[in-house]
């Protein structure tokens, strides 16, 4: 898992993360610079897993040749090229219940099987897709078939079948070397046809890729990579080594790719029907170059390691490792004393890089030093790493949760709400880097209060954490939801971590519900997936069973409002 890290945050420019960032995506017309936006989420509109076509199982997506000569294979490059469309359905982060469209444009390149490979953050939140070929003119409308938010990859299929088949598949080459020369193709902003820029690799190590924060290896270059060319191949000796991602902000000649390493993993994640992500063991470590600790733990001179000093319940690492336990190697790379490992000669990497690499499902060996003995272990990655996460990673194609009673907002803290705040309360930020538990599973946020008579003495109220209804606690969103709905006292009290009650005059809430949302403009007072149908249904994800229908407790039905445009 690499949200829990340590590790220096960038200032990249990616469209609807936060006001720091924005998406590499050229606006599609005539040629505009850059709009920062906040960070919004989309709509369910986006094609479901479940009617998502799939790979069939073993599919490799991978196709190696000879090398070609360099004209003849710029050729090809450019042939396997595209131009994507979008057009985006976000949602405002901070109140869920206003939405807007836009348009814009990515880069991508056809793989085996005449599929798009192209960034998460070009394809998300996407209700049109279509893609062009390079020198052609007709587009193609497309659709997503899988797509990874942590690996910010995505993979679309064109709805016309068979219309890429023929297309020469691009061969992915290996980690390129520091100083090597590459190639970027895309369609950046300032035109509509190809764009080549060129440059070397400048730097190798683990980044935290700004459309969700996950932190990976991520590569380094000096080429332009400007908005539009996201999800547009970067070539070295006729290979693409990586997917265009992000460029630095405030910055001139950074630009950040996706190596070969990253975009293995998630085609052959998908190879099963479904993503899964990354992994996490399950342990949190820290570093061992200071003099009393190695003193401590009895390690010499001649030993290597990084110490555990967090394991969490119910992962991999519990009942296996310890507190005080010395890692030293992973899967038979050793371990420097700052968590790195020496991947290449002189060299560097985090150690958590030989996690990435797994697939969920593998074990992973760690040889570990325990009072003073050593010995080896396995870990089998067994979850995604945001399950062990209370606030989670920031969401897409679909429309935050948000329940509004009597003019009260509620919604669960994630990342999206804490990118809409300018300042982050550090009491918010604070949870950001904690883990759930049976008590608190996620955090239940009185993010504002819509004025009105029944709320008076509450207006300047904000980001309350609620933790009681009626003097009972609550674990999750799903559970504070259900008491709010089935309350029958005459008051319903909330209480945050302090002790701090917001009461709730339970009639007047549900009479003057309806004036408060026509006031505010609002037409709903709850987000798609509270609807009854929504909690009744049963959730399916592709390639998997369909899982057992979940009995929701009797809930009021919600409170709607026709709004008129003024």
């Amino acid at each position: 898992m690499n949200y829990i890290t340590n590790t220096l945050g960038l200032m990249l420019l990616t469209m609807g993360l936060s006001v720091s960032t924005q998406v590499l995506a050229e606006k599609v017309g005539e040629p505009v610079a850059p709009v920062i936006t906040n960070k919004k989420t989309d709509t369910a509109e986006t094609v479901p897993e479940t009617e998502r076509p799939e790979v069939a199982a073993g599919t490799n997506f991978i196709t190696r040749t000879a090398p070609l000569p360099s004209n003849e294979g710029r050729d090809a490059i450019k042939d396997a090229v595209v131009h994507v469309y979008v057009v985006k359905h976000s949602y405002n982060a901070l109140a869920p219940w206003n939405s807007d469209t836009q348009k814009g444009s990515g880069s991508g390149l056809i793989i085996k099987g005449g599929l798009v490979l192209t960034n998460a953050h070009v394809a998300a939140d996407s209700t049109f897709l279509e893609v062009q070929r390079h020198g052609e003119t007709k587009r193609y409308e497309a659709e997503v078939v899988y797509i990874s938010h942590e690996a910010d990859l995505a993979l679309l299929r064109t709805k016309e079948v068979n219309i890429f088949n023929e297309v020469k598949p691009l061969e992915l080459g290996d980690l390129p070397q520091t100083q090597q020369e590459v190639e970027v193709y895309g369609f950046p902003i300032g035109g509509t046809t190809l764009s080549i820029t060129r440059g070397v690799v400048s730097r190798i190590e683990k980044q935290n890729y700004a459309h969700t924060d996950e932190n990976l290896i991520a590569v380094q270059i000096d080429a332009a990579i400007n908005f539009g060319n996201s999800g547009g191949p970067v070539i070295s000796n006729g290979k693409v080594v990586g997917v265009a991602m992000q460029s630095g902000f405030f910055t001139e000649n950074i630009g950040y790719m996706i190596p070969t390493p990253i975009i293995q993993h998630f085609l052959k994640d998908v190879e099963d029907g479904k993503t899964q992500g990354f992994g996490f063991p399950g342990f949190l470590v820290q570093s061992m170059e200071n003099p009393a600790m190695r003193r401590k733990y009895s390690v010499d001179d001649n030993q290597t390691g990084v110490l555990a000093h967090k394991i969490y319940p119910d992962s991999p690492a519990d009942g296996i490792m310890k507190v005080g336990d010395i890692i030293t190697k992973i899967d038979g790379h050793q371990i420097q004393n700052n968590g790195t490992v020496e991947f290449r000669p002189g060299e560097y990497l985090n150690y958590t890089h030989w996690v990435d690499l797994h697939q969920l499902g593998d074990e992973i060996k760690f040889n570990i030093i325990r009072d003073d003995k050593p010995m080896e272990v396995s870990l089998r990655l067994d979850r995604p790493g945001k399950e062990f996460l209370l606030v989670q990673p920031n969401q897409y194609d679909k429309q935050p949760t948000y329940y509004i009673y009597g003019g009260f907002v509620f919604m669960p803290l994630n990342q999206n709400i804490l990118g809409g705040m300018d300042p982050v309360p550090p009491t918010l930020a604070a949870l950001a880097q904690e883990a759930p538990s049976a008590e608190r599973k996620e955090v239940i946020l009185m993010t504002q209060v819509l004025p009105a008579d029944i709320n008076k003495d509450y207006h300047h109220d904000n980001n309350l954490i609620i933790q009681k209804v009626n003097g009972e606690a609550v674990s999750n969103f799903k559970t504070f939801y259900q008491k709010m709905q089935t309350a029958s006292s005459p008051f319903i009290v909330l209480e945050t971590d302090d002790g701090y009650q917001v009461v709730i005059d339970r009639t007047e809430a549900t009479t003057k519900q309806p004036s408060i949302l026509a006031r505010y403009g609002i037409s709903t007072d709850r987000s798609k997936d509270l609807l009854p149908d929504a909690l009744n249904a049963t959730p399916t994800v592709a390639g998997s069973a369909p899982a057992e229908a979940e009995t929701s407790v009797p809930t009021s039905p919600p409170t709607t409002v026709k709004v008129s445009p003024i």
